[in-house]
């Protein structure tokens, strides 16, 4: 399951899922660099990874959807 950082909030990622639930992780629980807007991934034993891979992806994908927003043709 993939988890989007909306905002951290006192030593807190407070997290969407796909589903638009939303959790509260501690910072501690979570290996890797995140920041808001950072995707992370269970691994399995109650932690999580942070997925530069996938944090890249949904931004790119982001960036083209607007794009084509205001495409001009």
């Amino acid at each position: 399951m993939f988890l989007s950082i909306d905002r951290i909030v006192n030593g807190f990622a407070v997290c969407i899922d796909d589903m638009g639930n939303i959790f509260s992780i501690s910072l501690d629980d979570i290996k890797g660099d995140v920041k808001e807007g950072s995707i992370i991934i269970s691994d399995g034993n109650g932690g999580y990874i942070a997925s530069g891979y996938e944090t890249d992806k949904r931004r790119d994908e982001m960036f083209a959807f607007s794009e084509s927003l205001f495409d001009e043709e």
